[in-house]
């Protein structure tokens, strides 16, 4: 099999068996592999093309070029071509611009922010030697027959019967309506009490809070007359007092 060499830009190469596997595993024919491998690399070039365009035209662009139609720019006829274009772009790019530098300067300084130290653990900086390494496997070997037999007792264990567990799937709908009517009456029920409390507040200010206040306008009507009558009572008996005198 072979497949489009894009390292030196042009020829072919062989597949390694490893490639040649994967094809035999995946039914890929050598011309289907290396078209598939093909669009691949071309897809991956024209995205590279396309953003190194728009880095050009956030770094660089003037207003006058904004404004004018951007003139269709011919195709390279291959990829090394393509891959040569895309170099001299980035280099006229890092010419116009000193921003390319200064990211180069900050990568520089700070490798650790991109490229990460790799962390030293305790079992990579401190490594168990292999007499430690029999002794802890020694060590753990009771626990491996243990576990052996707690698998092989639970394997040996039988399912419970689900009958008990189907019945009660059956009766699942029945028991989601018991609850749903339960609901229902629950609302009634309080719908009532509210109505009741209502009621009930209704009576009190009816036959209790109006009737006293009839009975107290009874007794202030009352209080009058009496007083009116006490009055009337002592006038006439001043008026024959002195008709007695005379």
């Amino acid at each position: 099999m072979w497949v489009w060499d894009c390292g030196k830009g042009k020829g072919t190469r062989p597949l390694s068996h490893a490639e040649q596997r994967t094809a035999q595993t995946l039914h890929i024919t050598p011309k289907r592999a290396m078209d598939e491998y093909d669009e691949a690399v071309l897809f991956t070039y024209s995205l590279l093309e396309s953003r190194l365009e728009r880095l050009e035209y956030l770094l660089g662009a003037s207003t006058a070029q904004a404004d004018e139609k951007p003139k269709p720019k011919p195709k390279p006829l291959s990829i090394a071509d393509r891959v040569r274009r895309i170099e001299q772009s980035l280099q006229q790019l890092a010419g116009k611009t000193a921003l390319l530098d200064n990211v180069n300067k900050l990568l520089a300084r700070h490798k650790d922010i991109l490229i990460p130290k790799p962390s030293t653990t305790p079992d990579t900086a401190n490594p168990l030697t292999p007499a430690e390494k029999s002794l802890l496997v020694v060590e753990r070997a009771p626990s491996f027959a243990t576990i052996a037999s707690q698998l092989k007792a639970l394997d040996d264990q039988q399912m419970p019967a689900t009958d008990g567990f189907v019945k009660l799937a059956k009766l699942h709908p029945r028991i989601a309506e018991a609850e749903q009517r339960q609901l229902e009456q629950a609302l009634k029920i309080a719908e009532l009490r509210r109505r009741n409390g209502l009621l009930v507040q209704r009576d009190k200010q009816v036959h209790w809070v109006a009737a006293g206040k009839t009975w107290a306008g009874y007794q202030e009507r009352l209080m009058k007359g009496y007083k009116a009558l006490q009055r009337e009572e002592g006038r006439r008996r001043a008026e024959r007092s002195s008709e007695d005198e005379a």
